[in-house]
């Protein structure tokens, strides 16, 4: 108890440090009567260490200690600290770019490899590595990483639609998190324009009737405090310095002068544009937003149950077949995929790569046709010649057997016996008749 009054009376109030730091880059001095110090060596004599050690929690200060009161100094890796701040970089979110990945391997996966090169944990920062390196490449070469997953440039381009249609549902779900809900219903808006369709659309629909009440209570409130946010201003100003004042009036003036083109650029691009931005000091825009809310409500109740075509396996398989050189069974995707009335940029791709393999499959019919022509022909050919050899072969065999036929034997005359003269001379002889002797 003596020895940690000592202690606590050799920290200073000008010595204590309020910026905090992790317990675990410091080392563990355990002391004769059981306690225990976190902290770090600043100098150290014969007799004393000078520590800066941790006063209260994540606030440290020096503090001096007898080497004779210490029975082990624990130290501790500072690489399992540094590590641990590594662990939370994987898995990384989607749609990062790919200076986002060399901005995390430069300045912190590559220096953890550098600076600490035993750390037991080496070898898990080295995956770590890997993974970015793998990731960075992917998306440098025109990928990117969607639901966690990596598409590469090629997977993109044969699933594009669903793909794009993907990226527009999670900035919506994004800027709903962040109840952002102007920008949230602005992109749904663009969902619709673009992939209305979609099974993502769809979605986005059904969570944007959470998103529309919440909305208007936001609205309603922004409305109802425009005359007092006006007035807080006006007496505010009313309270400074003619100096301050006329700085301050300027500067709302440019605040308001950017809102007003802000505004005026909102509904220039687009004249139909359904959520415009807010100014609490503008009343106009607030109470155009309000009306919106209720009527998309209703619009967005009724849309969001109606059946929907998934233009997106229509794309999908339409590309498919085109690379399977299937041109029928592409144009029938295409044309079902065209009726859901795409962004024309889609269209205006596949349409080339249709006439293309329209062209391929009408060359190689004709080269059938042709194929099919010269086979009959040569068929029709070696048929007379098999014809004609067959003639020429038999007219060979027939000379040839003229040449090789042995004549015919010339009647011989001799004495016949009794029976056969009379048989030569047309009598009849019986087997009991016997030859007359002459």
């Amino acid at each position: 108890m003596k020895l940690r009054k000592k202690i606590i009376s050799a920290i200073t109030p000008l010595s204590i440090l309020a910026l905090s730091t992790s317990t675990a880059t410091a080392d563990t001095f355990v002391m004769k009567d059981g306690s225990k110090i976190n902290g770090s060596i600043i100098s150290e004599t014969t007799e004393k260490y000078t520590l800066r050690a941790e006063v209260s929690k994540n606030v440290y200060g020096e503090k001096t200690i007898l080497k004779s009161n210490v029975t082990e100094i624990k130290k501790i890796d500072p690489s399992i600290a540094a590590y641990k701040k590594l662990t939370t970089i994987l898995p990384t979110p989607d749609l990062m770019s790919s200076s986002d990945y060399q901005k995390i391997i430069s300045s912190q996966v590559a220096p953890f490899i550098k600076k600490y090169p035993s750390s037991p944990h080496l070898k898990d920062a080295e995956k770590i590595l890997s993974t970015l390196n793998k990731e960075y490449h992917t998306i440098k070469s025109g990928g990117i990483k969607l639901s966690n997953k990596l598409i590469t440039e090629e997977q993109i381009a044969a699933d594009k639609y669903n793909v794009q249609a993907t990226i527009a549902y999670y900035k919506f779900i994004n800027y709903a998190k962040r109840k952002q809900y102007r920008a949230a219903l602005s992109t749904l808006e663009q969902l619709e324009n673009g992939y209305a369709d979609s099974m993502q659309c769809r979605k986005a629909q059904k969570i944007a009737l959470n998103i529309l009440p919440r909305y208007k209570a936001k609205l309603q409130k922004l409305h109802d405090d425009v005359e007092h946010s006006t007035q807080k201003r006006e007496r505010a100003l009313e309270g400074m310095s003619p100096g301050d004042q006329s700085r301050t009036t300027r500067l709302f003036q440019q605040e308001d002068q950017q809102y007003q083109t802000l505004l005026a650029q909102t509904t220039e691009n687009n004249k139909k544009a359904k959520w415009l931005p807010i100014n609490p000091y503008f009343i106009e825009p607030i109470e155009h937003n309000l009306k919106m809310v209720e009527s998309e409500e209703k619009r967005i109740t009724k849309v969001s149950e109606e059946p929907v075509t998934d233009a997106g396996s229509l794309f999908r398989n339409t590309y498919t077949a085109l690379e399977a050189g299937d041109y029928p069974t592409a144009k029938e995707h295409f044309d079902q995929f065209k009726r859901t009335k795409p962004p024309e940029h889609y269209i205006d791709e596949l349409e080339p790569k249709l006439e293309a393999a329209k062209s391929v499959m009408e060359q190689m019919e004709k080269q059938k046709k042709e194929d099919e022509k010269l086979a009959k022909e040569k068929a029709r050919a070696e048929e007379k010649a098999a014809r004609e050899q067959a003639k020429e072969d038999a007219k060979n065999a027939n000379k040839k057997g003229k040449k090789t036929s042995l004549p015919k034997p010339k009647p011989q005359f001799h004495q016949p016996s009794s029976v056969s003269f009379l048989a030569f001379h047309g009598q009849k002889v019986s087997p009991s008749t016997k030859p007359i002797n002459p």
